[in-house]
């Protein structure tokens, strides 16, 4: 398959320029491929969520006694282990109160509203679970949404990767442009879209180790993508000289 040689391409130092032969296809493939391997830890972690949640239902003896006093967690302060991840219940702690040291809490009910560690902003009014007032509540509202949880999950994915596909086309196409730029200024043949190719393709074989890392270690090592620069230089020389 032609969109395999580019990569073959990349790591053989064979062909640099032409890059320029890469379509608009295979450039929507990679940034697809950017923004799925971003995605992909929070998507992992989020069904992880999902999962933990719904197994409370099948929980009842550790569930916590707690009502829901205007829009506030009122009750017992426990952390309930699901599958190894904590779901924290607490009426001392608010959403804004979670911070980086509390990695191990997957889902919270706090005294504030819900936490939900791999979602964007993270804290949710109870007022989105209306119907739950008590620790039964809870229960009955889980058994009856659990299939629906995963649908919401998926629309919000899909919308979290489209997000990222937007901001991946911004950073690359500005990258793309400075390396252009200095290009000519050193007057050297190039083109932005021969710049932008290229990056999608140097972007995708960076993230795959640095995700790998992160989904087996938990740390994010964003600092391999400079293992890309020589990638770059090496496309730069191969640049032909402006007559």
């Amino acid at each position: 398959m032609k969109y395999f040689t580019f990569y073959k391409r990349f790591l053989t130092f064979n062909k640099y320029p032409l890059f320029r032969t890469a379509n608009f296809k295979h450039m929507l493939i990679n940034i697809l491929l950017i923004s799925l391997l971003i995605a992909l830890p929070n998507i992992v972690s989020l069904f992880q969520s999902v999962s933990a949640t719904t197994s409370l239902a099948n929980i009842e003896s550790e569930m916590p006694e707690f009502t829901i006093v205007d829009g506030q967690y009122v009750g017992e302060s426990k952390t309930v282990q699901i599958h190894g991840n904590s779901i924290l219940f607490s009426e001392n702690r608010s959403t804004a109160d979670i911070t980086g040291a509390d990695q191990d809490i997957l889902v919270g009910f706090l005294k504030d509203g819900i936490y939900i560690r791999d979602v964007q902003g993270g804290g949710f009014d109870y007022s989105y679970i209306s119907q739950v007032r008590t620790g039964e509540d809870l229960e009955t509202f889980i058994k009856q949404q659990t299939s629906s949880l995963y649908f919401y999950v998926t629309v919000y994915i899909v919308f979290y990767t489209a997000v990222i596909m937007f901001f991946a086309v911004i950073l690359l196409s500005i990258g793309a442009y400075v390396m252009n730029l200095i290009s000519t200024g050193l007057k050297k043949k190039s083109r932005f879209m021969n710049w932008f190719k290229f990056s999608t393709f140097a972007t995708v074989l960076a993230l795959i180790p640095i995700i790998g890392i992160q989904l087996a270690a938990g740390s994010a090592l964003w600092w391999l993508y400079l293992a890309t620069l020589p990638f770059y230089f090496h496309y730069y020389r191969k640049l032909p000289a402006m007559k």
